[in-house]
């Protein structure tokens, strides 16, 4: 069985930091004109996408596509006369690529200024003796 184990105070301010970050919908509306549903998010984007070419909206009608909302803190878009939930990042990463690509980048950039100061540092090699 999992043990529990509580969170502290850092652990705690690390994931509120990491969640600040995070794509979050602050409205999502389906445009019947376009049959698109639109989305906008805390970082300014918008965007908007074909429900057709999402998993279990194919057949959906403009009715039932009308009634989106976006739920909890904004991770999530609820298609209430469907019953069915899109996580807003998986959206996102069905888009654009995986979520991933910004914490390679970063890790690249250190890399090339790790580069920068001379590399890794060599492992001590021990001589037989």
């Amino acid at each position: 069985m999992a043990e529990f184990r509580g969170v502290d105070e850092a652990g705690l301010k690390k994931a509120l930091a990491k969640a600040a970050h995070a794509p979050r919908a602050l409205a999502a509306r389906f445009d019947r004109r376009s049959h698109r549903v639109c989305v906008s998010l805390n970082t300014g984007i918008r965007f908007s996408f074909d429900p057709r070419l999402a998993h279990g909206l194919q057949e959906a009608s403009a009715d039932e596509l009308a009634g989106v909302t976006v739920e909890g803190v904004g991770g999530t878009l609820h298609f209430p006369k469907l019953d069915a939930d899109f996580s807003v990042a998986r959206l996102l990463e069905g888009f654009l690529g995986p979520l991933e690509w910004a914490r390679r980048e970063a890790r690249a950039a250190a890399s090339r200024e790790n580069g920068r100061r001379g590399g890794r540092p060599r492992k001590a090699v021990r001589s037989p003796t």
